[in-house]
């Protein structure tokens, strides 16, 4: 495994992304991306419990699936309000993923929006929740995609 630093901007133009990063598929983190978006102030894990607290969710511990052990099979299920509570009291190790929050909440895609200018080609149609407890971990093999984490 070779790692790299992976660069970082506050801003960056549509040509200076394209060029140096879209094209040859290099990482970079753009900070300031999200800043003016409603999301950047709205969303808070109490906001989305108000939204969706009620909501079942599979959640899923930090044991790496191998060849007996299903990918996707649920470990636990909660509330997504009690995860919340869970995750908000200290360190957690569960994770949800492929939760679509937005056919819970659709009026969350007026938060946002999706940085057209950068890169075309999102999954629009299957928006997905990632998140995870303190001490979650999430095992993954990287291949040569383009991926975006927005973060505060």
């Amino acid at each position: 495994m070779i790692l790299q630093t992976v660069d970082v901007v506050d801003t960056i133009s549509t040509a200076d992304f394209k060029a140096n990063y879209y094209n040859p598929r290099k990482p970079l983190i753009i900070k300031n991306l999200a800043k003016n978006w409603p999301a950047y102030q709205k969303w808070h894990w109490d906001y989305f419990k108000t939204l969706v607290g009620n909501k079942q969710v599979a959640l899923y511990n930090n044991t790496k699936s191998d060849a007996y052990t299903p990918i996707n099979t649920a470990d636990d299920y909660k509330t997504f309000g009690e995860y919340i509570d869970m995750i908000k009291a200290g360190p957690a190790g569960w994770r949800i993923f492929l939760f679509n929050i937005f056919d819970h909440a659709p009026q969350l895609i007026q938060d946002f929006t999706w940085p057209e200018q950068l890169m075309t080609g999102f999954v629009k149609k299957y928006p997905m929740l990632f998140t995870g407890g303190q001490t979650s971990i999430t095992h993954t093999i990287c291949g040569q995609k383009m991926c975006i984490a927005i973060s505060t």
